[in-house]
């Protein structure tokens, strides 16, 4: 198994691009590129490329896996 490893240097953010940002986080590259163009995962672009600060991008992930999981709910109404 291939992973990323990004050791950023004193005080400086890491910042990451679609390729790096797709296999941290397993998605596909073109995946990615929708997501930013959406503004879904937080990005931005530097000239024509995005780039993603790997900070924002740890802090997204743990909003989502906070969020209520609204599938569990309409599972258990649908059960009653």
């Amino acid at each position: 198994m291939n992973t990323v490893t990004l050791v950023p240097e004193a005080g400086l953010q890491i910042v990451m691009n679609v390729h790096e940002v797709a296999r941290y986080l397993r998605l596909s590259e073109a995946k990615i590129y929708r997501m930013a163009k959406q503004g879904t995962i937080p990005a931005f672009q530097a000239g024509r490329a995005w780039r993603f600060r790997k900070d924002l991008i740890d802090d997204w992930i743990v909003r989502l896996s906070t969020l209520p999981d609204v599938g569990a709910r309409d599972k258990s109404e649908a059960a009653r």
